[in-house]
């Protein structure tokens, strides 16, 4: 069996092909006009997810290098292990010497 390799150019050549504009899909799917434009550069995971949709593709064979972090793989932890990031307090802020 031969799987398609999906680039944004075969891509944007399937969507040409069937008729449709990134805009189009975009506004379909309620997103801003230039989201598909950002997605399929890797800059909009919802206009990539449109693109997929719109496509009738699942969205890890035409993007399955771009958007290695979200929903797919939420059960993972962030790059620096500890997955309990924190906002500074005031607390924390009250220890930081400076001139007084």
């Amino acid at each position: 069996m031969n799987v398609q390799k999906w680039d944004r150019h075969a891509i944007n050549a399937e969507i040409r092909r069937r008729g449709m504009t990134l805009t189009g899909i975009a506004l379909d799917a309620g997103l801003y006009a230039s989201a598909c434009r950002q997605g399929i550069i890797g800059m909009s995971r919802p206009g990539a997810e449109a693109i997929a949709k719109a496509l009738d593709l699942p969205f890890r064979e035409l993007f399955p290098d771009s958007y290695t972090r979200g929903r797919h793989n939420e059960g993972k932890p962030n790059r620096n292990g500890s997955g309990n990031a924190r906002a500074k307090t005031a607390a924390d802020l009250d220890t930081v010497s400076g001139p007084a």
